[in-house]
């Protein structure tokens, strides 16, 4: 019987450089001086929902064309080797770009949702307004926690002593464009772990059996060595804290074996999400759900979305049929395990799981450009949500027939669902009131969880509920 390949997704870092990793997510929050503990406020009586424990945010940097994905639309500028099919009485899909998530039975467990819109058509701060759910704003950047570090920060409450795994994954989010949106004015240990996916490495930052009585004599003398720095009475304060803070979670991490589980797959496996980066990042998100140490938010990255020429040129090394095929195999093969595997008290993972699925705003519509390609289209998009309480199998919105307009809201706030909603509808699976407030920021504005303006107008946004039932 041939022996399966094993592969190792690790984080690129040395076993010195893991514990610097959180610098570049955190480092403008340390100078922010917040006091502790936060004073948070409900504005509202409003009952989340609570139907997920974990959130996987699929993000599709540079904006997937929406009439040639989840929307499709036929005209002269469609490749005739789409094969579009009716694949369900709502649906129609191009079945040779995405043949798994074609199938009944995955298009059972999706939703899409195409009356999406965005707010900005410009990468960097649309990115940005994904992360944070609200626009960008100089004078605040730095105090603006991430969506994820929000969720972290709310299930702080909830962490068992038994979770070694930090509470936000971040996967192959590149430093170009927006980057990776942190914590702000939120503590350190809130930030997202970032990780870059690759295959055949080695767990350099995991502490070898033999190593580990070393590695703890010295732990310990570092404890007693600058103890007072990590008391909070030095005058840095805070930040030597959040740093201390960020430690603690590494060695966490180090010093425990399930974690070399939780970064392995076969060749099988491999093979069954793609044997691309993202989808050796989707299975990592498998895993950490199915270990359920500690992770809640996962957010993965898959760039390259962004084609203003040559769209359909498959000499390109990256094009739209390349994309495609990808995000095919990595959703596919997250909805097939999630919904097989049962957690010790028999749940079904996906139930349990919420995953959202969209780029930062879609592509012109219509023909294509005159370097046939899309341009960045912020009126039109189309996101797909699945798990944690989400009824699949259905289509919320619609839009005219090339794809540009939407002429059917399709939800009960009957306007385009706009980021604020989407950000909404997560905090309410989760479990987390939206309504909440921060009070006392370093700025002395209030923090809203949930902005009720937009970068330009008042849109009092909401949960999507139309989403789950």
């Amino acid at each position: 019987m041939k022996r399966k390949q094993e592969f190792s997704l690790i984080p690129k870092l040395t076993r010195r450089q893991f514990f610097r990793v959180g610098a570049t997510t955190f480092a403008g929050y340390t100078l922010l001086p917040i006091a502790k503990p936060l004073q948070v406020r409900a504005a509202e009586r409003i009952e989340p929902r609570g139907s997920a424990e974990f959130c996987i945010f699929l993000f599709l940097m540079g904006g997937p064309p929406q009439l040639d994905t989840f929307d499709v639309k036929e005209g002269k500028w469609t490749p005739s080797d789409f094969d579009i099919r009716t694949v369900s009485p709502e649906v129609r899909m191009p079945v040779a770009l995405f043949p798994k998530l074609s199938e009944k039975r995955r298009l059972d467990q999706m939703l899409l949702a195409r009356s999406v819109e965005a707010w900005e058509s410009v990468h960097e701060r649309g990115q940005y307004y994904i992360q944070a759910g609200r626009a960008f704003s100089g004078a605040r950047a730095k105090e603006i926690p991430s969506v994820g570090s929000l969720v972290a920060y709310e299930f702080d409450s909830r962490r068992r002593s038994s979770d070694f795994m930090p509470p936000f994954v971040a996967m192959n989010f590149s430093p170009g464009g927006a980057g990776l949106a942190g914590p702000g004015m939120l503590p350190a240990t809130f930030a997202p772990l970032p990780i870059v996916v690759q295959k055949d490495g080695d767990f350099s930052f995991v502490v070898p059996e033999e190593e580990r009585a070393r590695f703890s004599q010295r732990w310990e003398f570092l404890q007693r060595m600058d103890r007072s720095l990590r008391s909070g009475q030095d005058r840095l304060g805070r930040p030597l804290l959040d740093y201390h803070d960020f430690y603690l979670g590494a060695y966490e991490m180090m010093k425990r074996p399930e974690v070399g589980k939780i970064l392995k797959f076969n060749d099988e496996e491999h093979q069954k999400y793609g044997t691309s980066g993202f989808g050796d990042a989707c299975l990592l998100a498998r895993n950490l759900v199915n270990a359920d140490a500690g992770t809640r938010f996962i957010a993965i990255a898959q760039d390259g979305w962004d084609l203003h020429a040559n769209v359909y040129d498959k000499s390109k090394p990256v094009n739209h049929y390349t994309l495609c095929r990808d995000l095919d195999f990595a959703l596919a093969g997250l909805l097939d395990d999630l919904s097989k595997t049962k957690d010790k008290q028999g749940r079904i993972l996906l139930d349990k799981t919420l995953i959202v699925c969209m780029g930062e705003f879609g592509r012109t519509p219509g023909d294509i450009n005159a370097n046939k390609g899309r341009d960045h289209y912020r009126y039109a998009s189309t996101s797909v949500f699945a798990g944690g309480g989400v009824k699949g199998g259905r289509v919320i919105g619609a839009t005219d027939e090339v794809g540009g307009k939407i002429i059917k809201a399709g939800w009960h706030q009957d306007r385009s669902i706009y980021t604020e909603d989407i950000v909404a509808t997560i905090f309410s699976a989760l479990g987390i009131d939206y309504s909440k407030k921060i009070m006392n920021t370093p700025s002395g504005r209030e923090f809203d969880y949930v902005e009720i303006t937009s970068g330009t107008d008042f849109i009092n946004p909401s949960e999507v509920s139309e989403f789950f039932t």
